[in-house]
């Protein structure tokens, strides 16, 4: 552990510190990975084999870290945890301010550091290459690492980066809220209960509707919306319209597998505008509009529904992401103060979600105070777009993320990725390539080409080692028949071309994969990256700032 201390300002006065854990092969290569975090962390890997799950079989020495708190007493660490069902539950030890730093950024700095020590002293030798990798929270500590300590890797892979973590957090509350006008009965805790608002079936239709607007506009039908910028809401609500039970063209009876209600179909048009306070001002992100919002069950991953919805069905229980994790860590950790919740009853985390406030809690993920001196985005925001010191030293950075993976927004990081090329005068490929992945649930999984860390890992060690940038990673899709039904509310080409079992490239942002027209549609090479040329406007505004302060809006 690394400077582990008992907390004076936890009134619990639980112990903290950053337990970390380091692989040493037995032949050494010279390189060395951090594996980043997941959710708000607290558990250790206590045998990280690397982000891939290759690197220490390769040769790679491989570290990873808890985020400085520990969320069970059985843990690697052990003896000791910092959870408390009364007090903000496993996201309690945001009510530590150093124990919030080194969740945010600090415990990826102070392991790696320590782990090169380590490296040095066991095999007499300085590590040659240092890379780190993960996803979702470990995508945001990737790019944490490349904006604010440059000199520490010299490749940084970042996938489904919550870079602007705490301004998605107000998402979730926004989608939950919006969702809550749709229910039509409560959960044990009081609160609106969500898995009935968008069943299955439903989430299907949605699919079917989104792709009927847009799937063919990348010039094949096959359940992938490659040209996702051109999907705007222009294109998407005359389907919605034609999918509505009664007024559409698709049957009356809702939830019976063929339409939406007219609610339902307002709520996906709020929910995909993202969160705006009562001046409309945008608060985070709009969304792309993605075929991935329905996870078919032959295709499992965290998707639309497990973050928006269900997870796990119980009856009288809410068992969204957002209302568990996120119901956690709103409060806590993007709230400055820290609003010290219970995990459960009427005055609970989920309660502070649906009544959470855009006007006056909002901007709180900026609050700073004399016992909180960093605010939320102080302490856990990638947002910065002036990356010279990460690029003068030589280091390269690839950025995977899905189109709308239902926590963290494509068009979010999509923006982020058009304003640093632009700080960086318009040579951000250079160092830095953004891939962009459809249909693909959180950090894997969906009705998508979903396999592809293998080739990632090798993509950044040849640009770093070899000067070879890339400008295509080959994904593949390891269902054995399609995910899509072959007919139903789907056009039938949808199931036909899909590649199942196949693979399909994934292109350097803004370019977008394009059928050749003629040859296998589950093989890459029958696929070329072209440039789509979109251009300002619509949906997706090149201009918007997405900072959270508001000022822009829709």
């Amino acid at each position: 552990m690394i400077n582990k201390r008992v907390s004076t300002q936890d009134p619990d006065h639980f112990t903290y510190g950053i337990g970390f854990a380091l692989n040493l092969p037995n032949t050494w290569h010279g390189r060395f990975e951090m594996m980043g975090g997941g959710g708000t962390d607290g558990s250790l890997n206590a045998d990280p084999q690397g982000a891939a799950g290759v690197e220490v079989g390769q040769g790679w020495a491989v570290a990873a870290d808890d985020g400085g708190h520990e969320d069970n007493p059985a843990n690697a660490v052990g003896g000791y945890q910092d959870d408390d069902a009364n007090a903000g539950g496993s996201a309690h030890f945001a009510i530590d301010a150093q124990a919030r730093r080194d969740y945010g950024y600090n415990g990826i700095e102070k392991t790696a550091t320590t782990a090169k020590q380590i490296i040095s002293y066991f095999y007499g030798l300085d590590t040659v290459y240092s890379y780190i990798m993960g996803c979702s929270n470990g995508g945001r500590d990737a790019m944490v690492a490349s904006q604010r300590s440059p000199w520490l890797f010299d490749g940084v892979i970042s996938q489904n980066p919550g870079f602007n973590l705490p301004q998605a957090a107000l998402a979730e509350a926004w989608n939950e809220q919006v969702l809550g006008t749709l229910a039509t009965s409560k959960d044990v805790n009081g609160q609106p209960f969500i898995p009935d608002t968008f069943p299955q079936q439903d989430l299907q239709v949605a699919s079917a509707a989104i792709l009927s607007a847009c799937d063919a506009l990348d010039g094949l039908v096959d359940g992938i919306i490659d040209n996702y910028h051109a999907c705007t809401a222009k294109k998407v609500y005359p389907a919605l319209a034609s999918y509505t039970c009664g007024t559409g063209s698709h049957g009356s009876t809702p939830h019976g597998g063929t339409c939406l209600t007219s609610g339902q179909v307002d709520g996906l048009k709020k929910i995909y505008a993202g969160p705006v306070n009562s001046r409309g001002e945008r608060l985070y992100s709009n969304w792309f509009w993605d075929a991935g919002i329905w996870t078919p069950p032959t295709a499992p991953g965290a998707g639309w529904q497990l973050w928006n919805v269900v997870t796990a069905p119980i009856p009288g229980v809410n068992t969204a992401i957002n209302l568990t994790l996120g119901a956690g860590a709103i409060p806590m950790i993007f709230q400055t103060p820290p609003v010290v919740t219970p995990v459960n009853g009427p005055t609970g985390q989920e309660a502070f979600v649906f009544k959470f406030n855009f006007d006056t809690d909002a901007p709180k993920i900026f609050t700073k105070t004399a016992a909180y001196p960093e605010s939320s985005m102080d302490f856990m925001a990638a947002v910065a777009t002036d990356l010279r010191p990460f690029k003068a030293r030589g280091g390269k950075l690839i950025i995977s993320s899905s189109v709308n993976d239902g926590i963290f927004s494509g068009a979010s990081i999509a923006r982020w990725y058009r304003h640093m090329n632009r700080r960086m005068d318009n040579h951000a490929t250079d160092f830095a390539r953004l891939f962009m992945v459809p249909n693909m649930a959180h950090c894997g999984g969906g009705a998508a080409t979903n396999n592809f860390a293998g080739n990632e890992l090798k993509a950044i060690t040849d640009w770093v080692e070899n000067g070879i940038a890339p400008d295509r990673i080959v994904a593949a899709n390891t269902n054995t028949t399609s995910p899509y039904p072959a007919g139903g509310v789907f056009d039938p080409r949808v199931a036909q071309n899909f590649p199942t079992g196949g693979t399909r490239p994934l292109c350097v942002y803004p370019r977008i994969a394009s059928y050749k027209g003629s040859g296998l549609t589950s093989d890459a090479a029958n696929f070329a990256c072209v440039d789509p040329n979109f251009g300002r406007g619509g949906d997706h505004d090149f201009d918007d700032d997405d900072d959270g302060h508001g000022g822009d809006r829709h």
